[in-house]
């Protein structure tokens, strides 16, 4: 059998014996991928879905439409996460109504990425600013406390004198690097992260799956880097319904693997697997995708690097269906 007919033909019989829905997103979050998406809900048979998601990250605003148009279509959500699931795709995971964390898989803080000053591919995540502050501020406080202990206490200078000195010391120090802020960048490092914040909100407030509301600020703030993983058990510790994947769900899983394994490629797959029992169609993605899906995959090799370092550009390339229900490789823009 080819490198995905396995995987299909699994997804396949479980949408058969689940009676759900199964789709496939794989690659960056972005305003193409939603509008692949739209194009498969179309072909809804059931109330409930899989959405099996690897990504490692994208366009926030593409994460929340993609969540809701899944809860405008479907009573019930069940993601299933088989390796990377990171930013954007974090988002996306406010709107299930239960998640399935493979052992290889993991979530990501909600950390939005914002583009580097005169770099073309470089990112930076959108809590740099907010954290540089915060250690600032830090600092400066513990400066000034040292210094005026020490005078007052081991030279014995008078507390106004020593409060003087070290006030003049501490400003000395710091005002330098606090010069070097831009106003602008902190603006938009706020914006970005309100952004994240408002739309996993409304996401939360449909379903209410984050445990509560300081679920969401840990997935905002608690976490040191945009690659930081949250494993199934961590995520138990934020989300309502977390669970380890069924007999039938796993074997699902481990077919989707070759697939799934670095979801950062140029090419973002999209596609609704029919359930067994109605074999293929023409208006349907194929149980076998045949050498389509396989060559957009192969040429996928070595283009990401590690999951931390990866940006959450949406300029992505898609995979689009065929008349004949095979997939292949187009270069749709993005917005």
């Amino acid at each position: 059998m080819g490198l995905f007919e396995d995987a299909w033909k699994n997804i396949a019989d479980l949408s058969t014996t689940q009676g759900k829905d199964c789709y496939i997103y794989v690659g960056n979050v972005s305003r193409s991928g939603y509008d692949r998406i739209t194009d498969e809900f179309i072909k809804k048979k059931t109330k409930s879905a899989y959405l099996f998601l690897a990504t490692y990250g994208g366009d926030p605003s593409a994460g929340y439409r993609i969540a809701r148009g899944f809860r405008h279509h479907y009573e019930h959500l069940t993601i299933v996460i088989p390796t990377y699931c990171k930013s954007a795709g974090t988002l996306m995971a406010i709107g299930a109504d239960e998640l399935v964390i493979a052992d290889k898989g993991e979530l990501g803080p909600l950390d939005m990425q914002l583009k580097k000053p005169d770099e073309l591919f470089d990112m930076s995540s959108g809590l740099d600013i907010t954290q540089a502050m915060a250690f600032l501020r830090s600092q400066s406080t513990d400066i000034l406390k040292s210094v005026l202990i020490d005078l007052n206490v081991q030279l014995s200078v008078t507390t106004k004198t020593a409060a003087e000195i070290a006030t003049k010391l501490t400003t000395g120090l710091i005002a330098p690097i606090y010069a070097q802020i831009d106003p602008y960048k902190i603006g938009e490092s706020q914006r970005a992260v309100s952004i994240a914040f408002s739309y996993g909100k409304r996401l939360n407030d449909k379903v209410k799956n984050l445990k509560t509301d300081d679920s969401l600020r840990s997935l905002m703030l608690d976490y040191p880097s945009h690659g930081f993983v949250i494993d199934r058990k961590e995520a138990s510790t934020l989300f309502n319904k977390v669970r380890a994947p069924s007999d039938a769900e796993l074997k699902a899983v481990e077919s989707l693997y070759g697939l799934c394994h670095d979801p950062d490629t140029n090419l973002t797959f999209v596609a609704l697997i029919p359930p067994s029992a109605e074999g293929t169609s023409n208006d349907t993605v194929q149980s076998s995708p045949g050498a389509g899906v396989e060559q957009a995959v192969d040429a996928s090799e070595g283009v990401a690097g590690p999951a931390s370092e990866q940006s959450d550009s949406d300029d992505e390339g898609n995979i689009a269906r065929t008349g004949e229900g095979s997939p292949q490789v187009s270069n749709s823009q993005s917005y």
